[in-house]
């Protein structure tokens, strides 16, 4: 495929729904009722009289009301839904009945169910209403505890859990499709040479919205867990993002797993309407994130597993360069100068970054390759303590040291200590008489003896993480959301003597 990027400025981005459509994308579209979440909308207008491909019907609650209009717009699909296009009718419990009924009236096949996950205004997540689907996604995808899982197995066994959801589940969506047309999805079966074979997929939108990924979990007919992870590129501006990601699991992925991790295998990369789709190997386990969140006191296992995949891992790559003024923009200055308008005595802290590095340029050091998005999220644990590393788009082959150590303890204090406070988990973890800062100084000790570097090295080392952290959320949120690490950073410039010693060199 073309991985430059180039020619992309033509083509347009994807809509949430058209993924459901057999080739990924809809020529044209056409909405029916104004309840359509705009995070649902479907990106092509139609012209009038035209056939659609995709037509979504989501009437308001006054257009719940009116007498007619349900059966007017089962009409209206019967009319103009394209031979292998897919319609999307979604209606408040007590409809659905009366919706199948118009539908088999007028000919049109209403075979699968999909959940809205919390609801239909985010679509967290969309998943197939059937056992299997079900069970997969709260022990896969965002796995419950054990009791949870027997739960839902036993709803399923004895109470048709699928009806269930179907009669009282406000956010459940019915896929209509004309008798004979091609199966839901089946681009995301072609992909890799399963063209001939079908499936489900679970739907899951990424935390950054438009600016990330949406991700598909694809499950071969009958089995039980996913074959595949496909990570699609809802917008053009993602495409050289998603081409990064798989040069990162070509390039990095045998040393992690050599150092013993377990990582995602590129099977495909290639275009849906110009817009990337990346095809990976699926890594079991269960999130860091909820495991520490359910069990804090495995808190030090987790952490000394951690740190000794990141030695082994550091040894393996680790290589000398000399320190020039541009890596040291690239990796500090220019991300200072980026956030030094945000917060209170921002250009002071440049400044100061500034003459530490002025100390430093010249000097042999040690690199090593990181994965730059370390968090308890991207960690999947499978017993006995194997661990599973995933989401690489952040990586880089050759970087400074420690940056991963630094992040990633954080996080785990983050879940399993502070209620999810960054800020309170990073004094935890640096501050003089933080709980946890005795550990992480004897962990840090472990990885100096694996990659020496100067003193001076260790402080900028640190600055670097929360800085390439606070300049990545500075351009992902938007002005009225939280930005956790830019007061993070604000913290961390005001307080340098509440640090430990070694952040100071």
């Amino acid at each position: 495929m073309n991985t430059s990027g180039e020619g992309c400025q033509s083509a347009r981005d994807l809509s949430l729904l058209e993924l459901l459509h057999p080739d990924g994308f809809a020529s044209q579209a056409l909405v029916l009722g104004s309840g359509c979440p705009s995070s649902l909308e479907p990106a092509s207008p139609l012209g009038t009289g035209d056939v659609a491909d995709l037509i979504l019907a989501v009437p308001s609650a006054s257009e719940c009301r009116t007498p007619g209009w349900l059966r007017g717009a089962v009409q209206t699909i019967s009319q103009k839904l394209h031979e292998q296009g897919i319609a999307y009718i979604l209606v408040p419990p007590r409809l659905r009945a009366q919706v199948r009924k118009l539908l088999a009236d007028q000919g049109l096949c209403s075979n699968q169910a999909l959940m809205h996950l919390p609801g239909q205004e985010t679509s967290r997540y969309i998943l197939p209403l059937d056992p299997i689907s079900i069970r997969s996604f709260f022990s896969k995808v965002l796995p419950v505890s054990r009791w949870g899982r027997l739960a839902i197995t036993f709803g399923f066994q004895f109470f048709q859990g699928d009806q269930f959801f179907m009669r009282a589940w406000p956010a459940v969506g019915l896929v209509v499709c004309r008798p004979g047309a091609r199966p839901l999805c089946e681009w995301l079966f072609r992909l890799d040479g399963q063209a001939d074979r079908s499936g489900s997929v679970i739907i899951r939108r990424g935390w950054r919205g438009r600016n990330g990924a949406v991700i598909l979990y694809r499950f071969m007919e009958g089995e039980q867990s996913p074959s595949a992870v496909g990570k699609v590129g809802m917008s053009q501006q993602l495409f050289r993002r998603l081409v990064r990601e798989a040069e990162c699991l070509d390039r990095l992925g045998p040393h992690a797993r050599t150092a013993g991790a377990r990582v995602p295998e590129r099977l495909s990369l290639e275009p849906i309407q110009r817009c990337p789709v990346l095809l990976q190997t699926m890594i079991e386990g269960e999130p860091l994130s909820s495991l520490l969140a359910a069990q804090p006191h495995r808190l030090p296992g987790i952490t000394d597993a951690l740190v000794s995949w990141l030695e082994r891992w550091n040894s393996a790559t680790m290589v000398t360069r000399t320190v020039d003024r541009p890596f040291l923009d690239e990796a500090l200055l220019n991300r200072a100068a980026l956030l030094a308008p945000f917060f209170e005595y921002g250009e002071q802290y440049r400044n100061e970054l500034m003459q530490r590095c002025a100390k430093v340029i010249g000097v042999p050091s040690p690199l090593v390759s990181t994965h730059n998005d370390l968090t308890m999220w991207n960690i999947m644990l499978s017993e006995p303590r194997s661990l599973g590393i995933i989401d690489w788009e952040s990586a880089r082959e050759c970087a400074l040291p420690f940056v991963d150590f630094f992040y990633a303890m954080t996080d785990a204090v983050a879940v399993a200590r502070a209620r999810g406070s960054r800020l309170e988990a990073f004094k935890e973890c640096f501050a003089v008489d933080g709980a946890c800062q005795s550990l992480l100084s004897q962990y840090l000790m472990r990885l100096r003896r694996v990659v020496q570097v100067p003193d001076e090295m260790v402080g900028l080392c640190f600055h670097a993480c929360w800085l390439h952290h606070a300049a990545n959320e500075q351009r992902s949120t938007g002005s009225s959301e939280p930005r956790p690490f830019l007061q993070l950073v604000q913290w961390l410039s005001q307080n340098k003597a509440s640090l430990c010693r070694w952040v100071h060199a």
